[in-house]
């Protein structure tokens, strides 16, 4: 309400400065219009400080919540990793335990076939190379078979016709 009061009293002098003035209010008049112009300009300068201090602190504001919200998302990511490391250590110790087996399975396989022999290790190959033991070979008494159903039939019709007839 202030300002429009000076203001509507800056316009009546500026009305009253039409009719001739004496110097001292002349002078007056132009002290007054210079006082509202300085006090429109600091309160131009209060605005301008107060929408910089606003778009100061709403960038701090999202600044801090995109800080948060990477840290929140690192956070799960992190976990994530641990997780798959697990996975991985639990598949290497699989696979070694395995790989275990399968050694000692081919170890005792060989020490069997080849007798007192100790399988090598598979980490410790040697460059020389050893002759392989023989092995003997056992035949097994096949069953004859007929090779076809025809020639079977006349083997049986042989044996029948060559039987005696009573």
């Amino acid at each position: 309400m202030a300002k429009n009061q000076m203001s509507k009293n800056s316009l009546k002098k500026l009305l009253d400065s039409v009719t001739p003035m004496a110097p001292d209010a002349a002078e007056k008049f132009v002290r007054d219009l210079l006082k509202a112009g300085d006090e429109r300009r600091r309160d131009a300068e209060k605005v301008v400080a107060e929408v910089a201090a606003v778009a100061r602190r709403s960038a701090e504001q999202f600044s801090v919540n995109v800080q948060k919200e990477v840290a929140k998302q690192l956070g799960r990511l992190v976990v994530r990793i641990d997780q798959v490391e697990k996975q991985v250590e639990t598949l290497n110790k699989n696979l070694e335990a395995t790989r275990a087996l399968l050694v000692a399975a081919a170890a005792k396989g060989l020490s069997k076939s080849s007798g007192s022999t100790p399988a090598p290790s598979p980490a410790k190959k040697s460059t020389a190379s050893k002759p392989a033991a023989k092995k003997v070979a056992t035949k097994k008494p096949v069953a004859k078979k007929p090779a076809t159903k025809k020639a079977a039939a006349k083997k049986s019709v042989a044996k029948k016709s060559s039987a005696p007839t009573a």
